[in-house]
């Protein structure tokens, strides 16, 4: 009888003792998972332990809670698709110039300071996904509309949106580095959303300024054209008047040619014909070293 109260009371004792270490497992160990950092947050005090917890298991304080913040880069992206993101519409709406509203798709990603992940939470008291939908959006969204008024809705589409998201890169930065987030990039995920009315315009004033380029390349181009012909034509009768002035000034150079070398040309001729009728007889009397007239003259009686 005794021994079986005595198992009995063993087996109590066993089972004590394993509640008793298993809900100290869980109120005294936390886990950090890989690739995140915990940050210790006593619920009784408000405490929050200034250095951080790496990966692996602690022990932890009574009341302690552990929230976890990743170390590596969290990309976000709030579109009004149900197929991209949230099925939700998570798109914003940001007023420019003259107060009109466009509406876009968001995309954003950053990092946090693994050291600095005790300074976030002590700043915001949320997790990282609570920073992300809450303090970072609503971060994005003011900074918008605020560099978003300085641009009209045209000057937007035509390439200012890159500096638009440059700007708000910039401003949630600022604003937030110190805490530990680090905006690595931030844009527009699809073309920016405007009234159809503000559209339509733009689109009308767009292709009409297409054509009026087409117009005005099409004048350069018959001008061109144009031009290249008058050049053609003018080289062609350059060419032609330099010719007839070459054809004039050979015949000038043959009539000049003609006059100096014709009567000497005649008198050689004349010799020429003298000696092919000279018999090889030499002339008895000669009139002189500079005629060739040739004379007999016979004996006196």
């Amino acid at each position: 009888m005794m021994n079986g109260i005595l198992q009995h009371l063993r087996i109590v004792i066993g089972l004590a003792v394993a509640v008793l270490v298993f809900f100290s497992l869980h109120i005294f160990v936390a886990s950090v998972s890989a690739n995140h950092v915990g940050v210790e947050f006593n619920r009784i005090d408000g405490k929050v332990e200034p250095v951080p917890l790496s990966s692996g298991w602690h022990l932890i304080g009574i009341g302690t809670s552990v929230v976890e913040f990743p170390t590596f880069t969290q990309t976000y992206t709030w579109t009004k698709s149900a197929t991209e993101g949230s099925p939700t519409d998570e798109s914003m709406n940001f007023q420019v110039a003259s107060g009109i509203v466009i509406n876009a798709d968001i995309s954003i990603s950053y990092s946090i300071d693994s050291g600095k992940a005790p300074v976030l939470y002590q700043k915001y008291k949320r997790g990282y996904e609570e920073i992300t939908s809450q303090i970072i959006r609503n971060g994005i969204r003011n900074a918008l509309n605020n560099y978003g008024s300085k641009y009209d809705a045209e000057g937007l589409l035509a390439g200012g949106k890159i500096k638009l998201a440059e700007e708000v890169r910039a401003k949630i930065n600022h604003e937030m580095n110190t805490y530990g987030i680090m905006v690595e990039q931030f844009g527009f995920v699809n073309e920016l959303r405007l009234p159809s009315n503000i559209q339509s315009a733009i689109n009308a004033k767009l292709q009409a300024t297409q054509e009026a380029l087409r117009s005005e390349a099409m004048l350069r181009k018959n001008l061109a054209d144009a031009a290249n012909a008058v050049a053609v034509a003018k080289g062609q009768a350059d060419a032609k008047i330099a010719e007839a002035q070459g054809d004039a000034r050979a015949l000038e150079v043959v009539g000049e040619a003609i006059k100096k070398y014709g009567a000497e040309a005649a008198q050689l001729k004349n010799q020429t014909l003298w000696i092919e009728k000279w018999n090889g007889q030499l002339p008895t009397t000669s009139l002189g070293t500079n005629t060739t007239a040739m004379i007999g003259v016979g004996k006196a009686n």
